[in-house]
């Protein structure tokens, strides 16, 4: 599996999609089923599928200050990082706070130069210390480490913790340092303020992609800014919208149904969920989630989707996504098309409260 070190070029500004030119991104090259890309100037090329960093909240204990899972729970998320890395997943992201540092540590150290690790600034100890300990759990250095932040405050203390950040790089302990960030302008500042920027991590979605239409996008592309998107199913909850869900799914905002569950209730707008279930019947061998990732993985812009993985189904049908990614077809347009009506008449009750402002910020 090709991972970490080869250079090539990274400029990934799209080109004009025809039947016989479809749309690919520079530098990018398919290795068995997975599909890597060039994270812009870094010289890491990245699995066009990351795995993300939030854990099953089934799973989780009790109490503390961190979201450890209990002993099911870990086997569970080990068992499925290993499935996603045997589909060629090299991309893997971890949170402190999630309890998964040693777990992930333990597990990748027999492979830890197959694959790359991306951390987070999610502590309150000195950042320079953070970094630290991190480094020393997978073998000297992490490969992606982070701000992140909803909006991002460009005050004093943040370009101080950059300097942090740029300091540790030249020092060998990471190789690409970036900024996870939700809104338009923070991200402009980002390319004009922060020196040594290597990726950037955004929401994008088949529904929340305003960044097509922004200053930030071209900019960025220009630059040779890696851009990780995140978000791709908002937060889980595109997986609710889909009228053929199964039942051991378990989409982050679970409170939101397509239909009532009080006996003898209405359906919720049952002329759309209607016309959803009429487009997705087109797709007999694909749900509204993978269509929804087959767009995402489309966009050539996009070095890689990160997305959070709790199920051994969803990894492999985020992974089978990428087959043909670059075909998304009419009857997929139609899907994707009717779940943005969906959406638009549920108001902001689709989404979970912690995650409205992508419907505030983000629709297109």
């Amino acid at each position: 599996m090709q991972c970490a070190g080869v250079g090539l070029a990274a400029s990934m500004l799209p080109r004009t999609a025809t039947a016989a030119t479809p749309l690919v991104a520079t530098g990018e090259f398919r290795r068995g089923g997975m599909v890597y890309r060039p994270l812009g100037k870094t010289g890491l090329n990245v699995s066009l599928l990351a795995f993300g960093s939030h854990t099953d909240r089934a799973y989780k204990l009790r109490g503390g200050i961190r979201n450890v899972l209990n002993a099911e729970g870990q086997t569970r998320r080990d068992r499925q990082i290993s499935l996603a890395m045997d589909l060629g997943v090299n991309l893997l992201d971890v949170y402190e706070h999630e309890g998964q540092w040693e777990p992930l540590a333990k597990l990748i150290k027999p492979k830890r130069d197959k694959v790359l690790v991306a951390g987070a600034y999610d502590n309150p100890e000195f950042i320079g210390q953070n970094i630290d300990r991190l480094a020393r759990l997978y073998g000297g250095y992490i490969d992606l480490y982070r701000i992140r932040s909803e909006t991002v405050t460009f005050d004093y203390k943040l370009l101080e913790q950059w300097d942090v950040l740029r300091r540790a790089k030249e020092a060998g302990k990471i190789r690409a340092i970036g900024i996870a960030c939700h809104l338009e302008g923070p991200m402009m500042t980002a390319l004009k303020e922060l020196e040594g920027l290597d990726y950037l991590m955004l929401p994008y979605n088949f529904i929340h992609a305003k960044a097509d239409y922004s200053q930030f996008l071209p900019a960025a592309v220009e630059r040779g800014i890696g851009l990780i998107g995140i978000k791709a199913l908002a937060a889980g909850s595109i997986v609710g919208l889909d009228p053929r869900l199964k039942s051991d799914s378990n989409p982050e905002n679970s409170r939101f149904m397509l239909f009532n569950s009080t006996p003898g209730s209405r359906a919720i707008l049952p002329a759309a969920v209607a016309e959803l279930a009429k487009s997705l019947n087109q797709l007999p061998d694909e749900s509204l989630p993978q269509a929804a990732m087959r767009y995402v993985y489309s966009k050539p812009f996009l070095s890689c989707t990160m997305a959070g993985m709790v199920n051994d189904q969803f990894v492999r049908d985020n992974c089978a996504a990428i087959t043909r990614y670059d075909q998304m077809t009419r009857d997929e347009h139609a899907a994707l098309d009717s779940a943005r009506k969906l959406t638009r008449l549920a108001g902001l009750g689709w989404l979970p409260e912690n995650y409205q402002w992508l419907e505030e910020q983000w629709r297109v």
